[in-house]
């Protein structure tokens, strides 16, 4: 009798330890845990779409302004032009992934200045690789390498590099670069986005950050973020590559929840911004 309840006491300790221990180890692995659930449950995208110029090759001319430090300072920043000239003739395709690289704006995971600030740069960097005809993630350090170039870049032209608005973030892809024809266009509806990438250009997009409610982002988001919409699915998703977690590639964001939180940046008052996007058109 007396084995009998010291072996109950212990089956009950026993069981009681492997709890704890378990539930311990599913929170100091929370992070891994959660990185699996996301890859099992994203759903089925469409193929994605590589990029090749007008004359069937992939552009590569903006490859040596990543490896020089830029040498020319513009002393003024001028607005560039709304432009409302990106339409879809005809019937929208159901469907489009354009295969835009991912660079997670703290590539070594280290979240502090400037990388904590850096998704401007970071979603530059992606749309100009998609351009340059890239297929892989970028690895840690070229990552870094090519966003503190970026940022030195900001710092020399605008003074500083942090929350660059939208026509500082085109006046860097044109000027450093290295782009001819960069638009920043005012939308009104998921169509207007549509269009731009059934076209087959990505879109950069200034947000509230803690409107796009991202359960990745930490302390529910920062007040300004950019990222980079490359798709969008037959059931109202978006694709996005979003620089702010490790989560970023192919990460989708519900339609209306993403275009209720677009919004140029405007220190204090992130809901006064406009309603607009950066679309950087290839060279070639």
């Amino acid at each position: 009798m007396l084995v009998s309840s010291v072996m109950k006491r212990f089956a009950y300790f026993a069981t009681a330890l492997v709890i704890l221990l378990a539930a311990l180890f599913a929170y100091v692995n929370r992070g891994s845990i959660r990185d699996t659930l996301n890859v099992w449950t994203k759903p089925k995208l469409p193929i994605a779409q590589e990029y090749t110029s007008s004359t069937g090759e992939t552009s590569k001319q903006n490859t040596e302004n990543m490896k020089e430090a830029p040498q020319k300072v513009y002393a003024e920043i001028q607005p560039v032009a709304v432009s409302d000239t990106l339409v879809w003739k005809g019937a929208l395709p159901a469907e489009v992934n354009l295969a835009v690289p991912f660079l997670l704006q703290a590539p070594h995971q280290n979240w502090v200045e400037p990388f904590e600030d850096a998704c401007e740069e970071a979603s530059l960097i992606m749309v100009d690789a998609f351009y340059q005809g890239r297929h892989t993630n970028f690895a840690a350090d070229e990552g870094e390498a090519a966003l503190l170039k970026t940022v030195a870049y900001e710092d020399s032209i605008y003074g500083h590099n942090k929350n660059t608005n939208t026509r500082e973030v085109a006046r860097t892809a044109e000027n450093y670069f290295g782009y001819h024809n960069v638009i920043i266009r005012k939308i009104t509806s998921a169509s207007d986005m549509k269009a731009v990438l059934a076209n087959g250009y990505p879109i950069i997009v200034p947000a509230d950050g803690r409107a796009l409610e991202n359960p990745n982002f930490r302390n529910g988001g920062p007040d300004y973020h950019m990222l980079v919409v490359k798709g969008y699915t037959k059931d109202g998703l978006w694709i996005t590559n979003d620089p702010g977690t490790r989560n970023g590639p192919d990460y989708l964001y519900k339609q209306d929840v993403l275009l209720n939180a677009i919004h140029s940046f405007v220190e204090g008052n992130m809901e006064a911004g406009a309603k607009e996007i950066i679309v950087v058109l290839p060279n070639s």
